[in-house]
């Protein structure tokens, strides 16, 4: 290890706690203009550092660049502990009533106003492959996200 590498358990253990944390994470998806889109996210349900689950509406642009481009990035930053994580992945647009049900929570309501059924809601499950963390100390480490606890 490096002087400042973390095991990989423990980088991914850290990324899920800033992730259990975060009421906001960017997601990153490429444009069709040749330059990354990044924008702000609330990451509705996750599953360890593997899997997170996003709502966004049938006609956001994310729609169109992922059906074109599936590989995405999910970052998040915690100002407290000035800490980051990096998840690399790719993203899957489920249209199908029990994904909808399942990332359901009311705050939803004010974009969605006919609840899980809305015709407008579309869900986004994120699939991380690999992840990095990294302190503001400069530790940090890098992990393989389907090895992840």
């Amino acid at each position: 290890m490096k002087e400042h590498e973390i095991s990989r358990k423990d980088a991914s253990a850290k990324a899920l706690k800033l992730l259990s944390a975060a009421k906001t994470v960017f997601l990153a998806t490429n444009g069709g203009h040749g330059h990354p889109n990044l924008r702000a996210m609330a990451p509705i349900t996750f599953d360890g550092v593997q899997t997170i689950w996003f709502s966004t509406s049938s006609q956001s642009s994310k729609i169109i660049e992922l059906a074109k481009d599936d590989k995405a990035v999910v970052y998040g930053y915690s100002p407290r502990s000035m800490s980051e994580f990096r998840l690399w992945g790719s993203v899957e647009i489920l249209d199908d009533q029990e994904s909808r049900e399942h990332i359901w929570r009311d705050f939803l309501r004010d974009h969605f106003p006919d609840g899980a059924g809305d015709p407008n809601l579309r869900v986004l499950r994120f699939s991380a492959i690999s992840g990095m963390y990294t302190a503001k100390d400069g530790s940090g480490g890098v992990f393989d996200a389907k090895e992840s606890e």
